[in-house]
């Protein structure tokens, strides 16, 4: 046997590449159904409801962890940490990492700076954390709800649910129970730009002639355009810098799954919504248990469903109607062009990227020794006597059993071979 052979294989691992060739394949990149607070590379890591995600310039995500009141960051290589808070121990203390305390975050937001902008929905805050995990309160008075515009500690927020920032360092904050858009300048300086605190409605206009209906998700894009997920409204809203304020999908108070052209598009309890780089917008519509795309013609707007089954709560991972989500809450899209879902009610983040997993093998006698971790969903074990766009790759199906965490096969070989793990 020769096990430089070996070696070499574990290199070819596919990857990336596949999940770009499949974007709109769903499956689960960290958490799993279980609840917990475990942190660890990403499949075995634990989230307990997660609402809100991120990602930053670097590729890292950031994850508004809701029940456990804590900010989770998962890195490029698919690790997650704790940044900043205690699982399961609420409060409002400013301080750094595990001394800080949150009350059902629900969103968060990077700037280029490497600051990460939180909303920290029960405590009525929009809290800010540094890189190295010191929290302050940028906004907002914890525990006071309200609708004040002003500086810092003196304007008011009534459950803020989602959050985003522009290229110029302003933050805007849709302050869900106040049915308004709030924008914050990199001063801290609170206004509101569309709505009117405490007046719920569906009316287009500018500023404060505009109504929304419990406002959750929120993008911007590169023009400084603002996307809203209108979600009592059942309908996605934009705003453009100046405030003006129309309705570009759904029809507002009809809900439904029907995709479609601007109003004949219908929604249920859209939740969430984030921008890919080509411009279309991408909708978690929750009450549906879909993934929408909303996509600009002209001047219209296109809704198609690209993943989940309409109506259907579930855990599936697969591409289009096969997966199934259950609540998805948030989307957001890394530099690299992968989508993230924060899958609130699998307390589960789902990707279009997948994680390789490794491919360990050592020898024992005449044996090869083969093992791979068991959260490697739809990899199979495959043998081939030869590399090369010609080899003839076989699946492995005996002598595989479970130990610990991880498959393992035992081959006896009288010459050598290659072997890889493959995505079907």
């Amino acid at each position: 046997m020769k096990f430089s052979f070996f070696l070499l294989l574990v290199t070819t691992l596919t990857s990336a590449a596949i999940a770009q060739a499949q974007p709109l394949t769903i499956r689960t990149f960290a958490g799993s159904t279980a609840p917990g607070a475990t942190n660890g590379l990403a499949p075995t890591a634990r989230f307990n409801h997660p609402v809100g995600l991120a990602t930053d310039l670097s590729g890292n995500i950031y994850v508004a962890d809701t029940e456990n009141s804590t900010i989770r960051k998962i890195t490029q290589d698919g690790n997650v940490s704790t940044l900043a808070g205690s699982p399961g121990i609420f409060g409002s203390t400013d301080n750094t990492g595990g001394a800080a305390r949150f009350y059902g975050p629900q969103a968060v937001a990077p700037n280029s700076g490497g600051q990460l902008y939180v909303a920290d929905s029960a405590n009525n805050t929009i809290r800010k954390i540094t890189p190295g995990g010191t929290v302050s309160t940028f906004a907002g008075v914890a525990g006071v709800s309200n609708s004040f515009d002003g500086n810092g500690a003196s304007a008011q927020f009534f459950h803020p649910e989602g959050i985003a920032t522009d290229a110029g360092g302003n933050v805007y904050i849709a302050d869900t129970w106040n049915h308004t858009i709030r924008k914050i300048t990199p001063g801290g300086a609170v206004t509101t730009l569309a709505g009117l605190a405490g007046n719920f409605g569906a009316a287009d206009g500018t500023n404060s002639k505009a109504r929304f209906n419990r406002p959750t998700g929120i993008a911007v894009d590169s023009a400084t355009n603002i996307f809203v997920a209108d979600s009592l409204n059942h309908t996605i809203r934009k705003i453009t810098p100046s405030g003006s304020v129309s309705t570009i999908a759904g029809l507002a108070g009809i809900w439904g799954s029907s995709d479609g052209t601007n109003n004949a598009a219908r929604f249920y309890l859209p939740e969430g919504i984030g921008i890919a780089a080509n411009g279309n917008l991408f909708v978690t519509d929750s009450g549906n248990q879909l993934l929408r795309k909303i996509s600009p013609i002209g001047t219209n707007w296109l809704v198609t469903t690209v993943a989940g089954l309409d109506g259907v709560a579930g855990s599936a991972n697969g591409a289009g109607s096969n997966a199934q989500f259950d609540f998805p809450a948030a989307v957001a899209f890394d530099t690299a062009g992968y989508m993230y879902v924060a899958d609130t009610g699998n307390n589960s983040i789902r990707s279009t990227r997948i994680l390789s997993p490794l491919l360990q093998i050592s020898a024992l006698a005449n044996q090869s020794i083969l093992s791979w971790p068991t959260w490697a969903d739809g990899f199979i074990l495959e043998q081939s006597p030869t590399l090369g766009a010609t080899a003839n790759w076989i699946p492995v199906t005996t002598s595989i059993f479970t130990l610990n965490d991880s498959f393992v096969s035992t081959n006896n070989l009288a010459e050598s071979a290659y072997f890889r793990l493959h995505l079907r």
